[in-house]
Order: structure tokens, then C-alpha cells, then sequence
């Protein structure tokens, strides 16, 4: 039997919080600017190499942001949540 490591233990749930997003000015140049984005997100801080991975393969500014303010990345809900759902 596998044992499925608990990825992300220690993150907090943060509802509709301000983000940061990269706008390209071409044609070499680029800002950021802030924006507040609705909905339920964690505010995780990867601790292992798993955990940087799994960050990877999601999609910036889609389901991965920065925070405007504090450490560690916005990760919409159920981008992790899907992880533990058992019922596939």
C-alpha cells in the first residue's frame, strides 16, 4: 500500500486576496501591477522538492500567484485539494 505524502501541511486559506501580476510591455520590457482576485486560495510556502514540482506544473496566474504583500505563493484551492480527493 502507497502512503500519499501530505503535501503543502502548513498552508492557510486566504479568501479573495491581492495579487500580483507581470504585464509584458514590449518590446523588451515589462511591470507589475496589483490586482485583487475572488475566490478561496491557500497561501502556501513549498518546503520540498515534491512540493516545488507540483508548483511548477500549474499554471501561472491561473492557478499560482504571487501575494502583493508577505512570503510564499497563492494557490487556488482546488488545485490542492484535488490531491487528497480519494474518490477518482
Amino acid at each position: 500500500m502507497t502512503k500519499y505524502m501530505k503535501l503543502f501541511p502548513d498552508r492557510l486559506i486566504v479568501a479573495d486576496p491581492w495579487v500580483l501580476i507581470r504585464v509584458e510591455l514590449p518590446p523588451i520590457d515589462f511591470k507589475f501591477v496589483t490586482e485583487v482576485k475572488s475566490g478561496a486560495f491557500y497561501l502556501v510556502k513549498p518546503r520540498v522538492a515534491k512540493e516545488v514540482y507540483y508548483l511548477q506544473m500549474l499554471g501561472k496566474n491561473i492557478d499560482v500567484f504571487l501575494p502583493a504583500e508577505g512570503e510564499g505563493l497563492l494557490v487556488r484551492c482546488k488545485a490542492i485539494d484535488s490531491l487528497y480527493d480519494h474518490r477518482r
